[in-house]
């Protein structure tokens, strides 16, 4: 069977393994339109968290099996057609995440940048799609908008210092532009109660032991204490209650804060009088339902993140749901011999090892539906490759990459990501 998968981060490579494990002769060709492979963990996963990055151990022993070929710097629909794939091969998974951003939908009259997560975790990360991004953390104040883990390593990596950065793979220059940064206050605001937040407890933790900076919870500790008293509260919910009680008990000298921010929706951004606002409709619960009020909170600030979900990238030929979360599928199957996996198949929720289950339903449900009649695909798209002039980065490539960028990082640091596709060329001529 011949295999093409598109994309190169976790989901991809839980497909790998599961064709590897169900049917061990599975020629599989990976496409990916960075240089570098793995995807969400490279560039995704923060830079501090190197214990969450080691799963790219077990996808660089699939990515050198003799059957597995990597082609990077190769997007689908632009450098190579969907159609093109899914006549060659015997089936094309399309496992290439959802990596933009969803959108929030405020008014915004004035000069204040808003990102959205996937561009400032991949700035900070080295993604080259966002390595040119420059956030300015000249400003007081930054907002970060989300109750969910990335709303947390947006505010982490703002706050650590350079020596809390030792032993991660941040990128250099986006430490020195932190470095220099003047933010006092780094708020994080949530539509909803702390009841309903998304943080795991070990990211929320890591809040409490940052050098300069104190987490503060902008909420009703007897409110939180009544939650606390609900007979069936999930275990999750009731050790991020705890956590959130104990902040308000740290007593510290560090005058710079963390504040967590609830029942709060921005609305949006105004300039008076010189100075720029993020403005917030304070809500209220009524019969545990989330209403907003006429109360208003005005809140000054340059720089506002949202971490508030993920689209996929459109690939011409594949249809997408009405918001552009995911491509349309039917139990993972898109149309005709193509197929999808993780989060290009649904909801863009959970952490690294979610996908790992789906993937190898998937791979069942191909091998039971496609029958393998396509013949010497990977000499196919090597001609094609080499017909149409397309350059391409192979494993071999990587595996020169890798080391380049784990021998040039500066001391203390695990390695000096390489970004630009020129200075990848370069290196690899040398």
């Amino acid at each position: 069977m011949n295999i093409a998968i598109i994309g190169s981060g976790p989901s991809a490579f839980y497909t790998v393994q599961s064709f590897l494990r169900e049917n061990p002769s599975t020629n599989i060709d990976v496409f990916e339109k960075l240089p570098a492979p793995f995807g969400l963990v490279r560039y995704g996963v923060a830079p501090d968290h190197q214990k969450t990055k080691n799963i790219i151990r077990l996808f660089t022993k699939y990515l050198y099996e003799n059957n597995v070929n990597y082609y990077g710097n190769v997007e689908i629909g632009k450098t190579i057609a969907l159609e093109t794939l899914s006549n060659i091969y015997d089936a094309v998974v399309v496992s290439s995440g959802a990596p933009e951003d969803k959108n929030l939908s405020i008014d915004n009259n004035s000069k204040v940048k808003i990102y959205g997560s996937a561009q400032f975790v991949g700035w900070y990360n080295g993604n080259p799609i966002h390595s040119n991004l420059s956030p300015n953390f000249n400003c007081k104040n930054i907002v970060i908008i989300g109750n969910g883990n990335v709303a947390l390593d947006c505010a982490r990596v703002i706050a650590k210092t350079k020596e809390e950065f030792h032993q991660s793979d941040i990128m250099e220059y986006a430490l020195r532009a932190l470095n220099q940064s003047s933010v006092e206050n780094i708020y994080i605001i949530g539509r909803r109660t702390p009841k309903d937040a998304k943080f795991t407890i070990s990211e929320l933790r890591e809040m409490a032991d940052l050098k300069l900076y104190k987490p503060e919870v902008d909420y009703d500790e007897k409110e939180m204490l009544k939650v606390l008293e609900i007979n069936d509260l999930d275990t999750k919910v009731k050790k991020n209650i705890e956590a959130l009680i104990d902040f308000k008990k740290i007593s510290t000298d560090n005058k710079k804060k963390v504040i967590f921010k609830f029942l709060s929706t921005p609305s949006k951004v105004i300039n008076e009088n010189g100075i720029d606002y993020l403005i917030l409709n304070k809500n209220k619960v009524i019969e545990n339902k989330i209403v907003s009020s006429d109360t208003i909170e005005k809140i000054p600030t340059d720089l506002i993140i949202t971490a508030i979900g993920y689209r996929v990238s459109p690939i011409e030929g594949l249809e997408t749901e009405p918001n552009n979360n995911f491509f349309v599928n039917k139990e993972g199957h898109i149309k005709a011999n193509i197929y999808t996996s993780g989060w290009a198949s649904g909801a863009s929720v959970g952490v690294i090892g979610s996908n790992k289950i789906g993937a190898s339903l998937l791979v069942k449900k191909i091998i039971s539906e496609v029958s393998t009649n396509k013949k010497n695909s990977n000499s196919k798209i090597l001609e094609y490759f080499s017909k149409n002039s397309i350059s391409y980065l192979t494993k071999e490539d990587w595996k020169k990459i890798d080391q380049i960028e784990i021998e040039s990082a500066n001391e203390n640091f695990t390695r000096n990501k390489l970004v630009n596709i020129e200075s990848i060329n370069n290196k690899l001529r040398v």
